[in-house]
């Protein structure tokens, strides 16, 4: 029995607003989870004219990004985050706002959940530390949430999401634009004030290690990333989907799905919309 998340609890709603984060276990289905793999292999299996893009994280391609109709078989193999199936995908859409995920997302947004951005991995990203909002920032500070569904189990070997719990209070850093996203030229100096918070708040690095049907949810600036690799041969297969609220982004660029599930209707990179991919 897979538990119904219709709100948080007193001690969820605490560990948030103290922590950023909630692991929320059993939030997804065995048929939710193999939908996800299904919409994964889908675009292995039908590179031709496929326009969605893949990272390279590793390997002789790694820092390179791919149409899949350009991509080497041989990536698949290697460390890599395939962008935005969202866009193009119902089963995804309906497994990043499941009814069990959404209202959970709505309460932590104070408002309607919709998806901004997705990314599937098969292993862990090795990414350093960051906060999303340096490359996803949403259009009002406090409107963004992020989630891992977790597909495979994860331990310290596979690579596991860290994140500094309690970070997400650290009073953003603002770059000489006044905006939250990075600006290149300054990350040194953006690294250096998250690096002090850090360590004069005394906050510590916690891994995490879901099981399939897990979720981790996060503040859009909580400080995280992705451990290194250390066995290779063992998959971290997870959606991470990042949700804006609904009502701050103007109708013309609001979607919807058969549901009624709101999404973005273009990547935030801009190389796919709707229209380009039917």
């Amino acid at each position: 029995m897979f538990n119904a998340f219709r709100s948080l609890s007193a001690a969820q709603q605490k560990i948030w607003k103290d922590q950023g984060y909630l692991h929320l276990k059993k939030a997804i289905s065995p048929t939710e989870m193999a939908a996800v793999r299904k919409a994964v292999d889908w675009q292995w299996a039908n590179p031709m004219g496929n326009p969605h893009q893949v990272d390279v994280i590793t390997g002789p391609h790694a820092g390179r990004c791919f149409s899949m109709n350009e991509a080497p078989p041989s990536v698949r193999s290697e460390a890599y985050k395939l962008n935005n199936l969202f866009l193009y995908s119902e089963q995804i859409r309906n497994v990043a706002l499941s009814r069990r995920l959404k209202p959970v997302l709505a309460e932590l947004l104070n408002g309607e959940p919709m998806i901004c951005n997705s990314l599937n991995f098969e292993r862990g990203s090795q990414q350093d530390a960051h906060i999303d909002s340096w490359y996803m920032p949403p259009p009002k500070d406090e409107g963004m949430v992020a989630a891992s569904i977790t597909l495979d189990p994860v331990d310290d070997q596979n690579g596991p999401i860290f994140f500094y719990p309690g970070s997400h209070q650290i009073p953003p850093y603002r770059f000489s634009d006044g905006r939250l996203n990075a600006i290149e030229a300054e990350m040194a100096a953006c690294h250096d004030y998250i690096r002090g918070e850090i360590e004069k708040r005394n906050l510590e690095v916690t891994l995490y290690k879901g099981q399939p049907g897990d979720v981790l949810i996060w503040h859009g600036q909580l400080i995280h990333g992705g451990s290194p690799i250390k066995d290779f041969a063992r998959t971290r297969n997870s959606l991470v989907v990042h949700y804006w609220r609904a009502e701050d982004v103007s109708q013309s660029a609001l979607f919807r799905g058969k549901g009624g599930s709101a999404y973005l209707g273009h990547t935030l990179r801009g190389e796919l919309t709707p229209l380009s991919i039917k």
